[in-house]
């Protein structure tokens, strides 16, 4: 069986999906085209739409299945809707596809396939079992890894004097440590960052399109996972693959045994979406510190402001800006009827920044406490990887506040054309050294 990368949406006008107009709250921002997000994400359309109309109908506008969807923008809908028990991650009603991106992805090569786009109890049951190769005793055994390369990497670009802190520090230092996590050989980082760097399109990224060269990378990755897996049924370790490779869904729940291709997959899934929401915070955190010297300063003089710092870099750039669910009954929601099959999407973007929650939330806060952000999601689907992002992020940015008395951007940040995933394709900074 072979991956697919997700399609990027077809470019289509409204007359070519039905004609309607957006609604004037939108103020002609077409939520489904890509190429309105390379200004970064449309805060002030959403403050509208917290506002003025919270569970929004959006017209097809240009997505791939010409369909309209449901937009969620205020925190406690958001919340409420990513623990709704008829709101599926994998599918509804009559689709083919489903999964959590606008546009349908396939049933068994993504949705119902990835742990991601799984519905319980078989994703309970596949989480219960990984669970323990992501937290407590296997990060505290990483720890000295993870602060071992975060060291290396910033001495290398702040004895340069300036880098592009995303691809010369936040991607490869995300894409190691996920290597490290699965139990990749050391020797083979390297193509796994490179791999990583095509396949998610930091190369050709402002195109907005996949590509030849990506659809190929991805390929080897899968292909390389699947050898891989088969040495760790072989020689297991203690690492996330070797779980992967041998363990099994425990009996009596009517769940059938775990697929090879479902194995296979875990490859692809953590080192992609288990490096891209980090490196992306990463990269967008030190953009808000660099863009707030006097924050940064703060943290230099005071460092039991890290962790709250590391919660407000996920608050503010918020890595994946939506997820979508769909339907599987017909019910009500805020007074609105969602019907089976319908396509809901939950904006995690907009909720971190709504005022009912966050006061001030348009302002860059390391001191902001409490500070109950949903970056990395809620409910039964929150990021398998969140306690991992932390420690990461702690690590790399003690590591530069050591070594750094200020950080200045040098250059213009170009965003990218996406509006699943926040990224700035370019962070040029120059650093002065402590």
């Amino acid at each position: 069986m072979s991956l697919e990368q997700p399609a990027v949406p077809t470019l289509r006008s409204a007359a070519e999906v039905g004609g309607e107009q957006l609604p004037a709250v939108l103020g002609g921002f077409d939520l489904s085209d890509q190429d309105r997000f390379t200004d970064g994400f449309p805060h002030e359309v959403f403050a509208r739409l917290r506002k003025e109309a919270p569970v929004l109908r959006h017209p097809p506008g240009r997505t791939r299945d010409g369909e309209d969807f449901w937009v969620l923008s205020r925190y406690d809908d958001v919340v409420e809707a990513a623990e709704h028990p008829l709101l599926s991650s994998q599918g509804g009603g009559d689709r083919e596809g489903g999964g959590t991106h606008l546009d349908d992805l396939p049933a068994g090569t993504y949705s119902g396939a990835m742990l991601n786009m799984m519905d319980d109890p078989r994703h309970r049951l596949l989480r219960d079992l990984v669970s323990p190769s992501v937290t407590g005793p296997v990060l505290e055994a990483l720890g000295p890894l993870i602060t071992e390369r975060a060291e290396a990497i910033v001495s290398e670009v702040v004895e340069r004097g300036s880098c592009d802190f995303q691809n010369d520090v936040a991607g490869r230092f995300s894409v190691e440590v996920m290597a490290a996590l699965m139990g990749v050989p050391r020797a083979d980082w390297p193509q796994f960052v490179d791999w990583t760097e095509v396949v998610m399109g930091y190369e050709d990224r402002a195109s907005g399109e996949s590509s030849s060269r990506s659809q190929a990378a991805l390929l080897a990755m899968y292909q390389y996972g699947v050898q891989l897996l088969a040495r760790k049924r072989a020689e297991p370790a203690q690492d996330f693959l070797s779980v992967i490779a041998a363990g099994e869904l425990p009996e009596g729940h009517g769940e059938s045994p775990l697929r090879p291709y479902e194995r296979e997959v875990f490859v692809n899934l953590l080192t992609l979406a288990g490096s891209e929401p980090t490196r992306n915070v990463i990269a967008v955190g030190l953009l808000a510190l660099a863009e707030h010297p006097e924050q940064w300063q703060a943290l230099r003089a005071d460092r039991s402001l890290l962790d709250g710092a590391v919660e407000e870099m996920m608050r503010w750039s918020t890595p994946t800006p939506y997820n979508r669910r769909t339907a599987t009954e017909d019910f009500t929601f805020r007074d609105v009827r969602f019907r089976r099959g319908d396509k809901v999407t939950l904006w995690w973007s907009s909720a971190n920044r709504d005022e009912s929650v966050f006061p001030d939330a348009m302002s860059f806060d390391v001191r902001r406490n409490p500070n109950p952000h949903l970056a990395f999601g809620r409910g039964p689907h929150v990021c398998l990887a969140v306690d991992l992002a932390r420690l990461e992020l702690r690590t790399l940015f003690t590591a530069l506040l050591d070594r750094v008395a200020e950080v200045r951007l040098s250059g213009p940040v170009p965003w990218a054309a996406n509006s699943k995933h926040t990224v700035a394709l370019e962070v040029p900074v120059e650093f002065v050294r402590a």
